[in-house]
């Protein structure tokens, strides 16, 4: 009888261990991003990318819960699935579909928000890379983006070359152009300035640019 108990009690804890290295083997990898083209190129405020984890599950189930941080003011961000799950010991890919909106045509390329995968015992967080590089953001042309705010306000969004003044400049006629300097905003790092001025009611049209004196 003491031979039977010690048996069961054996084969308990073979079954325990075992089942320790099999959760052993559960882990998350890797995790990447890559843009969908076109449609994260068009100016809509949207920005699409698929994400894929590569994991494995040993003998049970991984479960990759993904999430993202660090995004502007007024951006969301959804995934379709909103985690990946793993089975089997092999190594395996998952993907899903990150979407990212926003109210108004934003360069989110230029923003290094982050993306996480948490695992069980593990996450992996990758820092959105910005897709232009040093040499490009010191040279690049300014691009505008045009918001009007309450009260009458005209927030003007720029991004140009990194640390460049630039002259904001106004004009009622593109056929013959008579432009007249608002102010001037001076690039950050990234490459982004801010401006704002006053919405002329009594306009028909207005143009804005930005030139610098280089």
């Amino acid at each position: 009888m003491k031979n039977k108990i010690s048996a069961l009690l054996l084969a308990v804890t073979l079954g325990l261990a075992s089942t320790g290295v099999s959760h052993a083997m559960s882990s998350l990898v890797s995790l990447s991003s890559q843009p969908v083209w076109p449609t994260s190129s068009t100016p809509d405020g949207n920005l699409v990318y698929n994400i894929t984890a590569v994991g494995r599950a040993g003998a049970g189930l991984l479960q990759v819960d993904l999430t993202a941080g660090d995004m502007p003011p007024g951006v969301t961000v959804t995934f379709s699935p909103s985690f990946l799950r793993f089975t089997g010991n092999q190594l395996t890919s998952q993907t899903a579909t990150m979407t990212i909106s926003c109210a108004w045509p934003l360069p989110l390329d230029c923003y290094p928000y982050t993306l996480t995968g948490t695992a069980q015992r593990e996450s992996i967080t990758i820092t959105n890379l910005v897709c232009f590089t040093p040499s490009f953001v010191a040279v690049r042309a300014p691009t505008l983006y045009l918001d009007p705010l309450a009260n009458s306000t005209l927030r003007i969004r720029g991004l140009g070359a990194t640390g460049k003044t630039y002259q904001i400049q106004v004009t009622s006629n593109l056929s013959n152009p008579v432009w007249t300097s608002l102010g001037s905003a001076t690039a950050d790092g990234n490459g982004r300035f801010t401006f704002f001025t006053s919405v002329d009611a009594t306009a028909s049209a207005r143009f804005f640019r930005a030139v610098t004196n280089q």
